[in-house]
C-alpha cells in the first residue's frame, strides 16, 4: 500500500487542532464552499453506484486511496476497487443511498469529514437470492485536493456499524 506519511500527519494535526479549537483557523466561507463540493462528490458517487460504474467511482478517489477496516487491516486502492466491483455485482436494485456530513474541517489541500452513511438495496446473499439489505456506519473520510479537484484519499475510524438482512440483524 502506498500511504503518504505526510498526509497522515497533516490529517492527524488537522483533526487534533479542529477538536482543540473548532473555530481556530477555519475559514467558514472555505468550509461552506468545500461542504457544497463534497456534497456534489457524494452525489456523483451515488450516481456511479446506481449505474454500476466502477471506473467513475475510482475517478473520485486519489491514486493512493486506501481504507483502514474496523479491525485495523489496511486495504489499498486495488483491493478497494475489487471490493467495490463485488458490491456492484451483488446489488440488484438500489433503494436509497444517504450520506450526512456530521463535521468538516479543512486545512490547505486536506479536508477531514466525519460522515454518517445509510445504504438500502436489494442484493444477493450466499443463498444466491436477492435480499433486502440495509447498512449504517459512521466513518472518517480524508479528502485531498489533487489534479484540480477534491479526491477521497482515506476512509478509516469506521464505527456504529449496523446491518439488517430482510429486517433482521445479519
Amino acid at each position: 500500500m502506498n500511504i503518504v506519511p505526510g498526509r497522515a500527519i497533516v490529517a492527524a494535526v488537522l483533526l487534533a487542532g479542529a477538536f482543540a479549537s473548532p473555530l481556530a483557523s477555519q475559514d467558514s466561507a472555505r468550509v461552506a464552499s468545500f461542504r457544497g463540493e463534497l456534497e456534489k462528490r457524494y452525489d456523483l458517487n451515488a450516481a456511479a453506484f446506481m449505474r454500476g460504474d466502477v471506473r467513475a467511482l475510482m475517478e473520485l478517489r486519489s491514486d493512493d486511496f486506501h481504507t483502514i477496516a474496523p479491525n485495523g487491516s489496511p486495504q489499498d486502492r486495488a483491493a478497494m476497487q475489487n471490493y467495490i466491483q463485488g458490491v456492484i455485482n451483488g446489488v440488484r436494485k438500489w433503494n436509497q443511498q444517504t450520506i450526512v456530513i456530521d463535521s468538516l474541517h479543512v486545512a490547505g489541500d486536506t479536508a477531514v469529514a466525519f460522515v454518517w452513511q445509510f445504504l438500502d438495496r436489494m442484493a444477493l446473499r450466499p443463498d444466491a437470492r436477492a435480499h433486502h439489505i440495509q447498512t449504517w456506519a459512521t466513518q472518517r473520510e480524508t479528502w485531498v485536493y489533487q489534479k484540480g479537484r477534491w479526491l477521497l484519499w482515506r476512509v478509516d475510524q469506521v464505527r456504529n456499524q449496523r446491518r439488517l438482512v430482510d429486517g433482521k440483524p445479519g
